[in-house]
């Protein structure tokens, strides 16, 4: 015996989780992502990454990733800054010592998502 069912319009349990997406959708109001890449020529103790918006974000979430063999003496620390529309993922690196180190060279990217 096999048992299916349709879901219609008048489903209120799938109806009412339709409307509150919608309603978190509307407070978030418009979501932009992408991914910046960033090519270090020279290691440093802070690597400055801006994000290139086009607006001015309610909050920005962002990850850095690199292309390299992974390795756990890279300790990497990140951190948003900014104001308007100039937003930065600002990078430094420590030790597992408790020292920091230059960031070293190479190619990162960094992947975000803004909220307008």
């Amino acid at each position: 015996m096999t048992l299916t069912q349709d879901i219609t319009e008048n489903d209120y349990p799938m109806q009412h989780a339709g409307e509150e997406i919608d309603e978190i959708l509307i407070r978030a109001g418009k979501i932009h992502y992408g991914t910046v890449e960033h090519k270090m020529t020279g290691a440093n103790a802070l690597m400055r990454i801006p994000l290139g918006l086009t607006f001015t974000p309610k909050q920005v979430i962002a990850t850095l990733r690199q292309t390299d063999i992974p390795t756990p003496y890279k300790t990497f620390c990140t951190h948003v800054s900014g104001s308007g529309k100039s937003y930065y993922l600002n990078v430094c690196m420590g030790a597992n010592n408790g020292s920091t180190v230059n960031v070293p060279t190479g190619t990162y990217y960094v992947d975000y998502i803004a909220i307008e």
